[in-house]
């Protein structure tokens, strides 16, 4: 019995963890679902120090987040910025993580996730992305 209860309250919280993908246009108080594609996480690991850049897709709709990322305990949303075209329209601005999922040892790609606010160019939030801890891929030259 002593055993079970540990498996038991471990395998509550997995199935609590948030395994959703979403991308969502933010407008006053609502928000409106978007079809973008979660094309995956890609970056490098070098030290303290993780760069990624996530892409996402839908048609010619194409939106890529770059993000900074410092290693202490716990990890850290340093900076990032966003680029793109939604609706024949460029965006650009810069990205805040209020709440950021990272797992990862010395020897592994880590996994990385969180919430993520867009912020257009008038530094007003314009898109939230929610993105599930995702192993990060190498870069590959393009």
């Amino acid at each position: 019995m002593s055993r079970v209860l540990p498996f038991l309250l471990l395998t509550s919280m997995l199935g609590c963890a948030n395994t959703d993908y979403r991308f969502e246009r933010i407008d006053g108080d609502k928000s409106t679902m978007l079809p973008l594609k979660f094309d995956g996480i890609y970056g490098v690991r070098d030290g303290a120090t993780v760069i990624a850049e996530a892409r996402f897709s839908n048609g010619a709709d194409k939106v890529t987040m770059n993000i900074m990322l410092y290693l202490r305990p716990p990890a850290e949303f340093r900076s990032g910025t966003f680029q793109g075209v939604l609706g024949g329209r460029m965006i650009s601005g810069s990205v805040e993580c209020p709440s950021l999922t990272f797992l990862g040892g010395q020897t592994a790609l880590p996994d990385v996730g969180g919430l993520f606010i867009l912020k257009d160019e008038q530094n007003r939030p314009a898109f939230r992305v929610r993105i599930p801890a995702t192993t990060l891929k190498r870069r590959v030259s393009s």
